[in-house]
């Protein structure tokens, strides 16, 4: 059940362990630092021409002296300002007690804010805290407003509270706050209605269901179009002497004007999705502008989230089980990139915001989750495999002679040297096969073959051509006939592109003579009994198994005290070294040489011996093996 589904439970607990948290608000933070990064992707927009903001900047306190000013100096403001007729004038400065040293200052700013007629003050609640709360809707008990002369002449007044998020940073702004049963309008949503002539309790502005509305910041707060409380006067005084105004206060007709403060001494910078430091005024104007541009956030909700967690861990437990390591880390890749660009281009084009970080913090889990398990499933399934092999290589050694044949005039040797993968894997079965059969009148009969290819299929062809060989050789005195028979055995019963290279030779004590025969097998080699080493190139014919009919051609010769002769596999001529040398022929005959004077398996073991020093660092690649008949 687990390797069959395992991907599947993997992915589907990965995704649970991901969305239970997400729907209880966990990744919350995690997912505010996705949507600044996806202000920063989108990077600005156009910004409402209807608004203008009147800074009370570093020039403006140096010109008129240290904040606060005199109410009075907002009253002239108002007045040089009436003429170009803006729209409605916000000021985002808390005006809640009368001044005892210029009352009349305070009667003039009521005077001229009644003048107006669309004159916005701001009022402050007391809150429990402020950091955003989890309630639906704020509620205050105790409200800070406009003293009472300015807040009656005014068009009306609406708190200015902003809250921070538990990172410190503004991304939303509650347009309501509850007090006594009764919903009090924000400035901002009360400037916006005003403006678009609505009641601010209709105006349609979807909100997070706590109250909420999501500030689409366009940008820098230098992307609002700013003017100088300084260039207000300076203007107007030039206008009057008949000058050029620095400043052509038009820009201010039918306008929503915010007044607020951006000096660097001023306590009022809050830190957004684009900056550490980004002026009140500045946020002010971000939701006005979001709300008169219509331009507002929308969030997927957190159980539409929940269910495309579910479905992306379920498609990384359906597909990784079924690719390679290469596929699963593309297909990886490819979920986390089109997930980016999806929450980016919804972010970019539709003002949709989707929460992706939870998104990617299950890819980040789910891939090596389930890339772990497959893992563990194949290390499980490889050691079962490994252990059967190492059964099957048992096995088949069984099938070799475990003896060496007793036979007068002639001393064996055999060494043979199986091959397996590095690191121990025998996927690399002993593919070589040599036996000795006993013939009648004390023959000796001697084979060696090489099975093409590796694995099972050559293990198992090895196990075919060794039985039906030792059945064969037994009805046939002559080597090439018993070749011609196998030969038709193999391509008769045999496997289509399997085949096997055979050397057989018969030893015939009485008569001291040697008859071999080759079926694509390397050659004989013969050292004399004066030490010449030399290889017996009798017609190699064709490999035993492809081409049914085929004729073998036979050798006889006699045979004399001190001779030796050797029988081998490819696995000991085309042995490498480091270079990528083989070990060749020659130093076969070398070897054959420096050897002659030992014992038949002495011979066999230092000619294998060579071999493993020739290639010492590098990997056995073939089985090696040698069979060496010495006449005595």
């Amino acid at each position: 059940m687990m390797k069959k589904h395992g991907g599947i439970i993997i992915g589907l607990i990965c995704a649970v362990a991901i969305a239970i948290p997400y729907f209880l608000g966990f990744f919350e933070l995690a997912e505010y630092q996705g949507l600044d990064l996806l202000f920063k992707v989108r990077g600005p927009r156009q910004v409402s021409q209807d608004i203008v903001i009147v800074e009370i900047d570093d020039r403006a306190i140096n010109d008129f002296g240290r904040w606060p000013w005199p109410r009075g100096y907002h009253a002239e403001f108002l007045d040089m300002i009436e003429e170009f007729e803006p729209k409605a004038v916000v000021f985002d400065i808390l005006f809640s007690e009368k001044d005892a040293e210029h009352p009349d200052d305070d009667m003039q700013l009521a005077a001229m804010t009644k003048k107006l007629g669309n004159v916005f003050f701001a009022s402050f609640f007391d809150l429990s805290s402020d950091k955003v709360a989890k309630r639906k809707n704020l509620r205050a008990h105790k409200e800070t407003i406009p003293f009472k002369i300015l807040a009656d002449n005014a068009r009306g007044f609406g708190f200015v509270n902003i809250l921070v998020e538990p990172d410190g940073k503004v991304r939303k702004i509650p347009l309501f706050i509850s007090r006594d049963g009764q919903l009090k309008p924000s400035i901002d949503i009360l400037a916006a209605s005003y403006f678009t002539e609505s009641d601010p309790f209709k105006l349609y502005a979807p909100t997070d269901g706590k109250g909420f509305m999501w500030i689409n910041y366009p940008g820098s707060f230098d992307l609002f179009k700013k003017i100088s409380f300084s260039d207000i006067p300076i203007s107007i005084d030039q206008m009057e002497r008949g000058e050029e105004p620095a400043l052509n206060l038009n820009i201010l007709k039918g306008k929503i004007v915010l007044v607020g403060l951006t000096s660097t001494a001023s306590e009022d910078y809050w830190s957004t999705s684009f900056s550490a430091l980004y002026p009140g005024v500045g946020i002010r104007a971000s939701s006005i502008d979001t709300m008169l541009r219509k331009d507002y956030l929308y969030r997927i909700f957190v159980p539409e989230v929940c269910l495309i967690i579910v479905a992306i861990g379920l498609a990384f437990g359906i597909v990784l089980p079924k690719r390679t390591p290469m596929q699963g880390l593309i297909f990886f890749f490819v979920i986390i990139a089109g997930v980016s660009a999806l929450a980016i281009i919804d972010f970019a084009f539709f003002n949709i915001w989707m929460d992706f970080v939870s998104i990617i913090i299950l890819c980040l889990i789910a891939y090596p989750a389930i890339t772990l398990n497959q893992f563990i499933i194949t290390r499980f399934e490889k050691g079962m495999i490994e252990k059967e092999l190492q059964i099957a290589s048992r096995i088949q050694q069984s099938i070799l002679p475990q003896g060496l044949p007793q036979v007068p005039g002639v001393d064996v040797g055999v060494k043979c040297m199986p091959a397996k993968h590095v690191g121990g894997d025998f996927y690399d079965f002993i593919k070589l096969f040599y036996d000795f059969v006993k013939l009648k009148e004390d023959r000796l009969g001697v084979v060696i073959g090489d099975v093409s290819g590796k694995g099972v299929p050559a293990a198992l062809f090895m196990a075919k051509s060794m039985a039906d060989f030792r059945g064969i050789s037994h009805n046939f005195n002559e080597t090439d006939r018993a070749l011609s028979a196998i030969n038709d055995r193999l391509t008769e019963e045999g496997v289509s592109g399997m085949f096997v290279t055979m050397q057989y030779l018969i030893y015939k004590p009485r008569e001291r003579k040697i008859e071999y025969s080759n079926g694509g097998h390397n050659p004989l080699v013969k050292v004399d009994a004066a030490g010449n080493a030399f290889l017996l190139t009798l017609s190699v014919g064709t490999p035993i198994g492809i081409i049914p009919g085929s004729d073998f051609t036979s050798d006889e010769f006699p045979v004399a005290a001190g001779e030796l002769f050797l029988m081998y596999t490819d696995g000991i001529s085309e042995a490498r070294d480091k270079n990528g040398k083989e070990f060749g022929e020659d130093r076969i005959l070398e070897s054959a040489k420096k050897y002659r004077n030992g014992k038949a398996q002495e011979i066999a073991d230092k000619i294998v011996a060579d071999v493993v020093e020739f290639s010492r660092g590098m990997p056995q690649h073939d089985d090696m093996t040698v069979i060496a008949l010495k006449i005595l």
